[in-house]
C-alpha cells in the first residue's frame, strides 16, 4: 500500500534522537507523498497517513526542545484532516514555574525546527509561539470562560474552534473538553459557532457567472470544504460528541435535533468529494523541493475536469441550502438547550 511510505517515514520521525535525525526522517516524509500521488492513493487515507506524520514530527520536535511543555496539535492536522502541504496550528499548555518569555522562547525553537522539517506554521499566525496560545493550564481556564461566555470579544469563535479541534500529545489537560463544557453551558457561545458556520466566506462561480465575468478561480478549500468543517465542528461541540475528524463529527450528529440524516449525508458527501478534488488539485501541482510544502488553494476551474467542475457546482449548491436552512432553524425552537 502506497502509504506505507508514509507510515515508515512516521515511525522514522518519532525515534529521531536528534534534531538532526528528525530533519532526515521529515524529509523522507515529504519524498514519500510523490510515491503516494503516483499511486493515486484517495484524500481520506491520505489525510489519516499525513496528519499522523506531522503530528509525530511536532510530538519529536517538542521531546527534542521543550520536554516540559504540553503541546497540542490542532486545526486539520490535530482533526486529522490534512493533506501535504497543510500548515501546522499548535498550542501550549506551559507550567507555572516556566516563565512565559522562556516558555515562548521553546516554542520559537520547536516551530523553527519544524520548519526545517518542511511543515510550515499556521498562516494566520495560531501557533504555540505566540502568548496567545501559549498559556498555563489556569490561564487557559480563564481565557475558555471568558470566550464561552462572550464569543463576540477577544476572538472567542476562532479560539473556541481552535480548542475543539485540539489533540493533547501527551497527558496533558484536555482543553478540548472544557471548551466543549463551557460552550455548551453558554447559550450565545453555540449560536455564534454557528453563525460563523454559516457564513459564507467563498464560492463556486457558476456557468453563467463564469461566462460574464470571467469569475473562473476557486478556493477548493474555502469554497467546498472548510463550510462543512465548520459546521461539523459545531455540530459536534452541540451534541457533545469529542470526536476529531470531520465524517466522524457528522456521523456522530446525524439524528440530533443538530443535524437532521438528510443533511448529515450531503455534508458527508460534499466533504468526501470536496476534500478528493482538493487533493487531486494538490497532487497534480505537488513539488516534492519546495522548501516549506505552501500550496495555493486557489485552482482555475478550466484547469478541472469536467466532472470535477460539476461536482464543484453541486457541492456550492447543496451547501448553500444546508446553510440556510440552519440559519432558520437557528431562529426557531429547535436548537432550544441554547
Amino acid at each position: 500500500m502506497a502509504v506505507a511510505a508514509l507510515d515508515d517515514a512516521r515511525r522514522r520521525i518519532a525515534s529521531a534522537s536528534s534534531e538532526a535525525a528528525l530533519v532526515a526522517a521529515a524529509a523522507s516524509a515529504h519524498d514519500a507523498v510523490q510515491k503516494v500521488v503516483d499511486a493515486r492513493v484517495g484524500a481520506a487515507a491520505v489525510a489519516a497517513a499525513w496528519s499522523a506524520v506531522a503530528r509525530a514530527a511536532l510530538t519529536t520536535a517538542a521531546r527534542l526542545v521543550d520536554p516540559r511543555g504540553g503541546w497540542y496539535a490542532s486545526g486539520s492536522i490535530g482533526r486529522g484532516d490534512a493533506l501535504p502541504g497543510s500548515d501546522l496550528e499548535t498550542l501550549v499548555v506551559h507550567s507555572p514555574d516556566v516563565t512565559s518569555e522562556s516558555a515562548l522562547a521553546q516554542a520559537v525553537h520547536v516551530h523553527e525546527l519544524l520548519g526545517c522539517c518542511g511543515f510550515r506554521a499556521d498562516d494566520n499566525g495560531a501557533v504555540a509561539s505566540r502568548v496567545r496560545f501559549n498559556r498555563t493550564a489556569q490561564e487557559w481556564a480563564v481565557g475558555i470562560g471568558g470566550w464561552a461566555a462572550d464569543p463576540s470579544a477577544d476572538r472567542g469563535v476562532v479560539m473556541i474552534g481552535l480548542l475543539a479541534d485540539a489533540l493533547p500529545l501527551g497527558t496533558w489537560p484536555d482543553l478540548r473538553d472544557q471548551a466543549g463544557i463551557a460552550v455548551r453551558a453558554q447559550p450565545p457561545s453555540l449560536a455564534a459557532m454557528l453563525q460563523d458556520a454559516t457564513f459564507a466566506r467563498a464560492h463556486i462561480p457558476s456557468r453563467l457567472r463564469a461566462l460574464t465575468s470571467g469569475d473562473v478561480r476557486v478556493d477548493i478549500k474555502h469554497a467546498a470544504v472548510d463550510p462543512v468543517v465548520r459546521i461539523a465542528r459545531w455540530a459536534a461541540l452541540s451534541c457533545g460528541s469529542d470526536t476529531l475528524p470531520t465524517a466522524d463529527r457528522i456521523a456522530a450528529a446525524a439524528g440530533t435535533r443538530y443535524l437532521d440524516p438528510d443533511d448529515a449525508r450531503v455534508l458527508a458527501k460534499c466533504h468526501a468529494i470536496g476534500s478528493s478534488i482538493r487533493w487531486r488539485a494538490r497532487a497534480a501541482r505537488w513539488d516534492p523541493a519546495s522548501s516549506d510544502g505552501h500550496v495555493d488553494e486557489h485552482v482555475e476551474l478550466s484547469d478541472l475536469p469536467p466532472q470535477d467542475r460539476t461536482a464543484l457546482r453541486s457541492i456550492g449548491r447543496e451547501l448553500a441550502g444546508v446553510r440556510r436552512k440552519l440559519d432558520y432553524l437557528a431562529s426557531t425552537s429547535t436548537f432550544s438547550t441554547w
